[in-house]
C-alpha cells in the first residue's frame, strides 16, 4: 500500500503553514496520512456545525507549496471518509508533478541553500546548517518551511546566508510561532514585518535584534563585579539600541496603515554574542519597567533603574516610560527562539540524520511547588517516543502599562 499514517507534528511541518486558521473554526482535523514518497497528503476532518464527515488531499504547486487538490465534505462516518481519502490519494499518488499545479503563481520556487555567496562569505551558522548532520533536522524543516515564505525585500536569502542569518533565523522563528497560534499573515503588507488575524483578534508585530558590535567584543567577565555590569548594564544597553533604532524609523510603525487600531508588538532577541538570549529576559525586565528586585539577606528589595551605563555609554532604562512609548503595546521575547528550537522540532517531526541524537539540558522552574519554587536542573532525550515542545514554548510577553492600544492577553 502507498498510503500510510503521519504523525500530525510532521504533517504541520511540511503543510501546516498552508491552512488558514479560520478552516478549523469549521472543522475538526482528526488523522493524517501521506504516500510513501510524500507527494500526496491526506487530512480526516469532522464539520463541527453539521457533525458529518470529510477529507482534503493535498499535493506539492509550482512553488512546492502543498495545496488542496481533492475534497469531499459529506460523509456519513469516519470510516467512509478514511477509505475515500485512501483511495483518492492512490490515484493522484499516479499523476504526474504538472497535474497539481494551480496556474495562479508565476513565482520561482524559493530555495533557502541555493548559493548566492561564495563558502567564504557564509555565515558561521549558515555553514553549520549546510555542512554538519547534527544540524540535518533544522535543515531539513526550514527546507519544508521555505516554501511559504515571501519575499519582501528581495535579500532575505542572501542576508540568511551571509550577514544577518540570526536576524533572520528570528523571523523565521516568528512565522512558525504566529503559524501554530492560529494567525493568517496578511501578506498584502510589508510594514512591520507580520501583519496577523487570528481568532482572538489583530495585531502587527516588528521583528528586532541586538546583533554583534562591529569591531567589538563584549566586555571580559572575570570578576563578580564585572558579571554583575555585563547583565545589568551591558545587555540592557544592546537591547536599548535595537529598539530605539525601531522607534526611530522615519515613518512610524504607527502611522503605517497595516496597524491602525491593532495592538502593536515588538518581538525582541539578543545575538549580540555566543549564547547571549540565554540572558535576555531579566535583563529585558529591568530596562522595560525601569525595576530592579533582589534579596539582600532575604528581605525583598527594589530599585528603580533610571539609567544603564558603561564607562560613557549609556542608556535611559524603563523603556515603557519613555516618550513614543505608547505606541508600543508589549514586547515578546523567547530565550529559545534560535536555531536550536529548529533543531529540536525538526527532529522530532521526523527531519534530518536518523542518528541524531539529542539531549537538552537546563534548569526549569516548577510553579507547583510553592513551598520551593527554585529551577531545578533537568535532562530529556529529544529524540524519546514521548517528548514534546511547541514552537511558543519559552515565549515571554511584557505588557506595556502606558500603552495607548493594549494588547489582550488571549491574543
Amino acid at each position: 500500500m502507498t498510503v500510510q499514517h503521519l504523525d500530525e507534528r510532521r504533517y504541520l511541518a511540511l503543510a501546516g503553514y498552508t491552512r488558514h486558521p479560520w478552516v478549523l473554526q469549521v472543522v475538526q482535523e482528526f488523522a493524517w496520512f501521506a504516500t510513501v514518497s510524500e507527494r500526496v497528503l491526506g487530512v480526516l476532518t469532522w464539520d463541527r456545525r453539521d457533525y458529518d464527515f470529510g477529507w482534503i488531499a493535498l499535493a506539492r504547486d509550482e512553488r512546492h507549496r502543498y495545496r488542496a487538490i481533492g475534497v469531499n465534505a459529506s460523509l456519513p462516518s469516519a470510516e467512509a471518509a478514511s477509505v475515500e481519502l485512501l483511495q483518492a490519494m492512490e490515484r493522484y499518488e499516479a499523476e504526474p508533478d504538472e497535474a497539481f499545479h494551480q496556474g495562479d503563481d508565476e513565482a520561482a520556487p524559493i530555495d533557502f541553500f541555493a548559493p548566492l555567496a561564495p563558502p567564504e562569505a557564509w555565515h558561521p551558522a549558515f555553514r553549520l546548517l549546510v555542512e554538519d548532520p547534527r544540524y540535518s533536522p533544522a535543515r531539513e524543516l526550514i527546507a519544508a518551511m521555505m516554501r511559504y515564505h515571501e519575499e519582501v525585500d528581495g535579500n532575505f536569502v542572501e542576508q540568511f546566508q551571509t550577514v544577518a542569518f540570526d536576524a533572520r533565523i528570528w523571523e523565521l522563528y516568528l512565522f512558525a510561532l504566529f503559524t501554530e497560534l492560529g494567525y493568517a499573515r496578511n501578506t498584502v503588507f510589508i510594514v512591520p514585518d507580520f501583519v496577523l488575524d487570528g481568532f482572538s483578534g489583530q495585531l502587527g508585530v516588528e521583528a528586532a535584534t541586538a546583533n554583534p558590535s562591529q569591531g567589538h567584543r563584549p566586555p571580559p567577565m572575570d570578576s563578580k563585579e564585572a558579571v554583575t555590569a555585563y547583565l545589568e548594564n551591558y545587555i540592557p544597553i544592546k537591547l536599548a539600541r535595537a529598539l530605539k533604532k525601531k522607534m526611530r524609523k522615519r515613518k512610524p510603525y504607527w502611522e503605517e496603515p497595516a496597524i491602525a487600531g491593532r495592538p502593536f508588538v515588538i518581538a525582541l532577541q539578543d545575538f549580540h554574542s555566543t549564547g547571549s538570549m540565554r540572558l535576555i529576559a531579566p535583563a529585558a525586565v529591568e530596562l522595560m519597567f525601569g525595576v530592579r528586585h533582589s534579596r539582600p539577606n532575604g528581605v525583598l528589595h527594589v530599585e528603580r533603574i533610571k539609567e544603564h551605563r558603561v564607562g560613557k555609554v549609556a542608556e535611559p532604562s524603563a523603556f515603557f516610560f519613555q516618550p513614543q512609548s505608547e505606541h508600543v503595546s508589549a514586547v515578546l521575547l523567547n530565550p529559545q527562539g534560535t536555531l536550536m528550537k529548529f533543531n529540536r522540532l525538526g527532529l522530532i517531526a521526523g527531519f534530518g540524520d536518523r542518528r541524531v541524537r539529542m539531549p537538552r539540558v537546563g534548569m526549569r522552574r516548577y510553579d507547583d511547588d510553592l513551598a520551593d519554587p527554585r529551577p531545578r536542573p533537568f535532562c530529556e532525550e529529544v529524540d524519546a517516543p514521548d517528548y514534546k515542545e511547541s514552537w511558543v514554548e519559552g515565549a515571554i510577553v511584557l505588557h506595556n502599562p502606558n500603552t495607548r492600544i493594549r494588547l489582550d492577553p488571549a491574543l
